[in-house]
């Protein structure tokens, strides 16, 4: 198989939504779905219920047993006020362990003791116009795992938390075989010039498919004929559909294959200020949307109600996505997305400090935080398709990776947001609100990536960032030539 055939139009010439495509998207969905299953059970199995020290016998620390005295039960310390002539104080630890709320019978650890590879493959296994249905259904296939995940750990929350482990570990048996059903990604074979291996894949997927290599080979080539002929006609490719969004086809002329490092990111100055505005989104999406579901015990209402309902809202992120992110761009839904989500918890959090006893404010702070899960649901699931298509292929996984380091600092901070709460009550709505809204006005400083194909060498990406990156691009005018992909 030839180096320079253009891998987004051997996928048209399969049928993007062809029964290989299928098959391997699946796997994929299946592998999200127990990812959020394993990540978000700590929600449960690490649930903190209200408690204090167990009683003790006061006696035990004052000679005089005649004497009277009070006790206080803190959740840490016990305080002993004996009142005698010269009354004195006597602070101590929790002697005889910790006693529950009554109330709260269940079990957790506190009261004894994959997903970028899926990523990426989901958004190189279809063609730039539908490389946004592939993160969508990922979205929805990581929504369905927290959802079952409530029932589950509603049924067995008074057993330990070890069963439910268990329970799940069983569920995820699924990957030991991972390895052997998914094919590697088309595209990073090609950019690194694994033909042989490329062509068994493209053989595999015509044969599920239906279709014959021969036949899809020569649908390509006739397709990049006919692309090359119109690019010597009018001196340049047609370009672009709105504002923000410009369509370029990728005819590769050079077969050498590159390889990079992610010192390459940090060598140029422009790849490197964006790539530090998509970091810092990334910290806020991680910590908000980590910290939202971790907070869920703390919301007025039935924690197990509230984390269902958390779940279910991002079913309604995943149509947002859907709707928006092909026809105003990833830049704009990604804007709105993270300006709704930083609007909501501002406005809860205002409502909770005003509440008091009032249990109507309370369910309306519970509503607004709902509102804010909805918008950092859609705004983390469009920055995963932002950023693969921000990097070219030899450092797409890289550069995913590269994120999620700095997500991963959103995620460490993001158990503290319940310690947070106790203490500072508006502290985590406050927070969350503010790298929400300075988030939205960084994304205005990258380049739109709708109808564009991903690109494969640095040299492309640095092109494309010069023309496109930044706030001074907005307002250019562009003739469009991009159709939406039908539904069929």
């Amino acid at each position: 198989m030839e180096q320079n055939l253009d891998v987004d139009e051997i996928w048209r010439a399969l049928k993007p939504w062809g029964r290989y495509q299928i098959r391997q998207l699946s796997f994929m969905w299946v592998a999200i779905l127990l990812t959020a299953l394993h990540l978000l059970v700590v929600v449960f199995n690490g649930y903190t219920p209200q408690f204090q020290c167990a009683e003790i016998s006061p006696t035990n620390h004052n000679s005089s047993i005649n004497s009277t005295y009070d006790v206080t039960y803190d959740e840490c310390s016990v305080t002993i006020s004996y009142n005698q002539s010269n009354s004195s104080h006597t602070t101590t630890s929790c002697l005889n362990g910790y006693k529950y709320n009554a109330h709260d019978d269940i079990s957790s650890f506190v009261t004894e003791g994959l997903l970028l590879s899926s990523v990426t493959l989901c958004v190189e296994t279809l063609p730039m116009e539908w490389r946004f249905v592939a993160e969508v259904t990922g979205v929805v296939s990581w929504t369905t795992g927290i959802v079952m995940l409530t029932p589950l750990s509603y049924i067995m929350q008074t057993f330990s938390w070890r069963y439910l482990e268990l329970l799940l570990a069983l569920l995820s048996v699924y990957s030991l075989v991972e390895y052997w059903l998914f094919d590697e990604s088309l595209r990073w074979l090609m950019a690194n010039g694994r033909l042989g291996e490329a062509e068994k894949v493209v053989r595999k997927a015509a044969k599920m498919n239906k279709m014959s290599f021969d036949q899809v080979i020569g649908i390509v080539k006739a397709k990049m004929r006919e692309m090359e002929a119109l690019d010597k006609e009018n001196g340049a490719i047609l370009v672009a559909s709105d504002s923000d969004a410009v369509i370029e086809t990728y005819i590769p002329k050079n077969t050498e294959v590159k390889k990079y490092s992610m010192i390459d990111i940090l060598r140029d100055r422009l790849i490197l200020i964006n790539s530090i505005v998509i970091w810092f989104v990334w910290v806020t999406n991680s910590l908000t949307y980590t910290g939202l579901n971790l907070i869920t015990p703390t919301l007025y209402g039935n924690r197990f109600v509230n984390f269902f309902l958390l779940g279910a809202i991002e079913y309604l992120s995943a149509l947002t996505e859907f709707l928006l992110i092909n026809r105003i761009g990833r830049k704009k839904t990604l804007i709105i997305l993270m300006g709704i989500a930083g609007a909501s918890l501002l406005i809860s959090t205002l409502i909770s400090s005003l509440q008091g006893d009032n249990s109507a404010l309370g369910y309306l702070a519970t509503f607004f935080v709902l509102m804010g899960k909805y918008g950092i649901t859609g705004a983390f699931s469009s920055v995963f398709l932002f950023t693969s298509e921000l990097y070219p292929t030899n450092l797409r996984n890289s550069g995913y990776g590269f994120a999620c380091a700095f997500a991963s600092i959103g995620g460490v901070l993001a158990p503290f947001a319940n310690t947070f709460h106790r203490y500072v009550a508006w502290g985590p709505g406050v927070v969350f609100s503010i790298m929400c809204f300075l988030s939205a006005i960084m994304t205005f400083y990258l380049p739109e990536t709708r109808g564009r194909e991903l690109p494969t060498s640095i040299e492309e990406l640095k092109m494309w960032y010069k023309e496109h990156s930044g706030i001074q691009t907005s307002g250019t005018k562009q003739n469009k030539d991009f159709v939406e992909p039908k539904m069929n």
